[in-house]
């Protein structure tokens, strides 16, 4: 069940595919499954009713989701691997449904909760096995922004926290300007003290590219 998680959002697929009367092997390729696994998904989606019907009209991704687990559920982990994470399990269950990876939710964890003793690979264990229940969010899926040389620039600001500023030889906050060109994906990152104006940029981008192209 390990690939469950990135095959989820083509269960409505499979489901089209067998109503129209695509074959099981060529609705595995179409859906880029191996056969076993386009196998497992229909075997679970017909045993809860939902493989019968006409094309246009489909089940719910809760629907199939529901079907799915109710045949394969998520196995729970190890009591060894959840003893350290049993009091965050909630936590963790909460950040990652907000988009947080595992080592932001272990780094808030060491710097939010002094008596947190988990490792990183455990929250990471645990966050795979998350993953299947909620399937496939908008968040997970990339759209490429395909445009002409020079035709499009993506920008960003955002405040990071406090840096150390080399010049007043103290901590300030500080915000980033990023700016990532679609074409050539060349991204400049800087760096300033001061989000009212230009005035206070310290770093250039990791390619440092000349910043006088993006002014």
């Amino acid at each position: 069940m390990a690939k469950r998680r990135t095959e989820m959002h083509r269960l409505q697929d499979l489901v089209r595919f067998h109503r129209q009367r695509t074959g099981t092997r060529e609705t595995a390729r179409l859906l880029g499954m191996g056969p076993n696994t386009e196998r497992m998904f229909r075997e679970a989606i017909a045993e809860a009713g939902l493989l019968e019907g006409t094309p246009d009209e489909l089940p719910s991704m809760d629907a199939l989701r529901a079907a799915v687990l109710a045949k394969h559920p998520v196995p729970a982990l190890p009591k060894h691997q959840l003893t350290s994470l049993e009091p965050y399990v909630a936590l963790i269950t909460g950040l990652a449904e907000k988009g947080l990876g595992p080592r932001a939710i272990f780094d808030r964890l060491r710097l939010e909760h002094a008596e947190f003793t988990g490792s990183h690979s455990s929250v990471k264990r645990l966050c795979h096995a998350l993953k299947p229940a909620h399937g496939v969010r908008p968040q997970d899926v990339a759209i490429p922004v395909e445009t002409a040389p020079g035709e499009v620039a993506q920008v960003d600001f955002g405040y990071v926290g406090k840096l150390f500023d080399p010049t007043t030889m103290t901590l300030r906050n500080a915000w980033c300007f990023v700016r990532v060109l679609g074409f050539s994906r060349h991204m400049v990152v800087r760096i300033s003290f001061d989000h009212g104006s230009r005035r206070g940029w310290r770093c250039t981008s990791r390619r440092s590219p000349s910043w006088a192209a993006c002014r």
